[in-house]
């Protein structure tokens, strides 16, 4: 019987062991850079997620400061429209009291007219007179008074309109700039970064 020669078997084991350690090494090696990849990935976007953040913050406040000056110049307009509003009350109020005022002195005057035509003594009917003189010109400063009350209620109304207005668009624009930081409080909500997932040992 000869001897069996083991060397071509021990040689081919000793390939097989050297391919299986190198496969395993390879896929060890590439399951690491996948690893390390993905760490490095969702670091990347943790920083993005957080330089928007900063961003949308920076807008939030100066936002916020926006809407501070906003609030402040909202409550002046409203406390100047109430003032022309309560002015111009005032002043209807005064053409309502002088318009009632003209057809009282008006009717003195037709009385006083028809006294004098009746009066015959002189002195009465000179003192009369006097007082007719005074009450006609009364009625004159009492209907030019009229007129400029009236010009005034004018000039009034067309201020408390535009002051109106001003004020809706200021109270639209701190609108749009509460609904800008609101938003941008959601957002920053929603985009909080998760935590990376710690590299395994």
């Amino acid at each position: 019987m000869g001897k069996i020669n083991f060397k071509p078997a021990l040689r081919l084991t000793l390939v097989l062991l050297s391919t299986f350690c190198i496969t395993q090494s390879a896929s060890a090696q590439n399951s690491k850079e996948a690893e390390d990849k993905q760490v490095l990935q969702s670091l990347l976007s943790e920083v993005t997620l957080l330089r928007q953040a900063m961003q949308t913050m920076q807008r939030m406040s100066v936002d916020t400061f926006r809407s501070q000056l906003l609030v402040e110049r909202v409550r002046l307009q409203r406390e100047d429209v109430q003032g022309m509003a309560s002015a111009l009350d005032e002043t209807r109020e005064s053409i309502e009291k002088t318009a009632r005022t003209i057809p009282t002195f008006i009717d003195r005057q037709k009385v006083m007219e028809t006294y004098i035509q009746q009066e015959t003594d002189a002195f009465k009917r000179a003192k009369v007179e006097l007082e007719l003189k005074q009450n006609k010109d009364s009625v004159e400063n009492y209907k030019t008074q009229l007129e400029r009350l009236r010009t005034r209620e004018q000039e009034m109304a067309s201020q408390l309109q535009l002051g109106k207005t001003k004020l809706e668009e200021l109270e639209g624009r701190l609108d749009v700039l509460e609904r800008a930081i609101e938003n941008d409080r959601e957002r920053l909500l929603a985009e909080k970064p998760a935590p990376a997932p710690a590299p395994k040992p």
